[in-house]
Order: C-alpha cells, then structure tokens, then sequence
C-alpha cells in the first residue's frame, strides 16, 4: 500500500475506508468481493446490502453462508486471487499492460497462497506468474517485501520453540500476540513454517489478537484444513 500511495501514477483516492464507501455508493456502483466468499469475513459486509451489482473472485471453497452476486467466479483449484485476476486480465483485450508496481503485487500475493510455488501449484499458477513477469514483477523487490522486522522474527521463532506434537502428525503452536503489528500474519507464517517438520500432516497456530482466538491452519496434500476449520465454526 505504501508503494502506490503519494504515486503520481495513482489517484490519491485509491484506498478508501468502509466508512467511506458506504457514503459513495449508489445505484450504479459495482463492487468487486476477492479472495473470500463469506459475507461474514469481508472488509465492510454493509457494502454488500448497499451495493445492487456484486462480482466475486475467489479460490477458497464456498459453504453453506453465500453473497448474493450478480457473477461468482469460485474456482478452489486455483492457486490464489492473484492468480485468477493475473489469468482474467490476459483475455480483457489487447493492449493491456500492467504498471511494475502492479505485477510485483500480484506475483506477491500468488508466492504467499503457495508458500513460494511449493503447495496448490498448477500449470496455470506457472502461466500467471509468466504473465506477471513480463510485465515487470521483480523476484528481488519482492523478495525484500517479503523480510520481516527483528520483533517479528523473534515472535514467530518463538512460537516455533515452543511448539507441540498432537497425535504424532499435527503440530500445534501458539503465537503471542504482542508487540506485533499484524499477529494474524505472524502466525500463518508459522503455520506455513511448522509444516516443514517431518511427518506433519497438519499445522494449527493460535494467536489471541483483539480479544478473539485466531487459528491459522496449513496442510500440504494429507488434511483438508479449510473442512477442519468449518466445522469449529
């Protein structure tokens, strides 16, 4: 965010709060949902009962708790959001050229859904990231995105040490939360680190951040984690 914010390339409106798009919206606005299909754990649910067109892009399984859209593009044997826009924006039409800026955030956020092209990794995931490439993505800049501060280092190495063996293939660990800017990134970071134990089928971090339990879960290939985390709700 910091890199397109005080861009001349971009408007300075670019990111705005709920807040703010409930005071904009009106009858012929189009709201684009990604990366989640649940009305619950969207950024500002009131926009979707303001907002008459509606559009998901998505990856994740859908259940039971659905967005009323006028298009729903669900695809869960995509890698990622990223991955999906990357693949829709090759075919809006000729001409079309990203900013560096852009790709290097898309090409980002396909290397965080695959844990750097390890896990949900398809021939298409390859495609997208060809695509970015050629549109500037930088593996070096992103690469340095990527580093995190010495606290929050300290906090994930930590929930590493002090993590158990349940039932000899799950791992479960607990992040602390403070002095973190974002706990919940902290802890899917360990979740994705755990899994690099041998034998592990599963890994659960726990994280206590704005007086609620977060869980982050991963798997590789054995566990469907997201029916796991379904079912306690």
């Amino acid at each position: 965010m910091e890199r397109f914010q005080n861009n001349p390339d971009y408007e300075e409106d670019m990111f705005i709060s709920g807040s703010k798009a409930q005071e904009i919206v009106d009858d012929q606005t189009l709201l684009v949902v990604v990366d989640v299909n649940r009305p619950a754990i969207t950024e500002c649910k009131e926009l979707l009962e303001l907002t008459k067109t509606i559009v998901i892009l998505d990856h994740h399984r859908q259940t039971g708790e659905a967005i009323d859209a006028v298009l729903s593009y669900i695809e869960p044997y995509a890698s990622s959001a990223c991955e999906m826009v990357a693949e829709i924006l090759q075919y809006i039409g000729e001409g079309l050229k990203l900013k560096p800026l852009e790709a290097d955030a898309m090409y980002a956020g396909i290397m965080i859904d695959t844990n750097n092209f390890l896990t949900k990794t398809g021939v298409r995931t390859f495609e997208a990231a060809a695509y970015l490439r050629r549109n500037g993505a930088d593996v070096t800049r992103i690469r340095k995105l990527f580093r995190t501060n010495y606290v929050e280092y300290q906090a994930k190495a930590q929930a590493v040490s002090s993590a158990e063996l349940f039932m000899d293939y799950y791992v479960f660990a607990i992040s602390e939360s403070d002095g973190l800017d974002s706990p919940t990134v902290v802890a899917a970071q360990t979740a994705n680190e755990l899994l690099n134990i041998d034998n592990t089928k599963a890994s659960f971090v726990f994280t206590e951040f704005n007086g609620r339990i977060h869980i982050s879960a991963r798997s590789i290939d054995e566990l469907n984690v997201q029916v796991v985390m379904e079912k306690i709700g």
